[in-house]
């Protein structure tokens, strides 16, 4: 029985050891900040009346998995920083949320393609938002629509 206590006693030394490191878990490698997570902003838009349909994640190592960014961005190593690209198509309204790693990935995205040239519809009303870590795009939201992506933008500010 002591032979037990001493083992958990040690796993949970190193448990501590590992999470006063920073391993195991929780921010970016770099240490850098990150305003949102992928769920963060899926919740905000869900809870705002405009829930994501499709979640593509940057994971080089499964099949169909490929964010797909506005110009440069595609061939730039900022691109191996998106968490995810969430979107929702919906007839005449798209939104499109891309979450970056930290907040300083999405600025040097945004040093590559400036906000003004991401994506959107000259024919229907566009918003571009840069909110920490997160760039959304949308098109087609206006009247109660417009309201949702209001709220959903506000919830990210929180």
């Amino acid at each position: 029985m002591g032979a037990v206590r001493a083992l958990v006693a040690g796993v949970s030394a190193l448990v501590l050891a590992l999470a006063a490191a920073g391993c195991g878990g929780g921010g970016s490698s770099s240490g850098q900040a990150q305003s949102h997570s992928v769920l963060a902003v899926s919740k905000a838009f869900a809870d705002a009346g405009i829930p994501f349909s499709t979640l593509v994640t940057q994971n080089p190592y499964v099949t169909g998995q490929v964010v797909y960014l506005p110009g440069k961005l595609n061939t730039s190593s900022v691109r191996n920083e998106v968490q995810a690209e969430l979107s929702q198509l919906s007839g005449y309204r798209d939104v499109e949320a891309v979450v970056f790693a930290t907040d300083a990935d999405a600025a040097r995205a945004l040093k590559v393609v400036p906000l003004s040239r991401w994506g959107g519809s000259p024919s229907a009303p566009l918003s571009r938002v840069h909110d920490g870590n997160v760039i959304v795009v949308a098109t087609g939201f206006d009247s109660a629509d417009a309201k949702k992506l209001q709220a959903a933008l506000a919830s990210l500010k929180g």
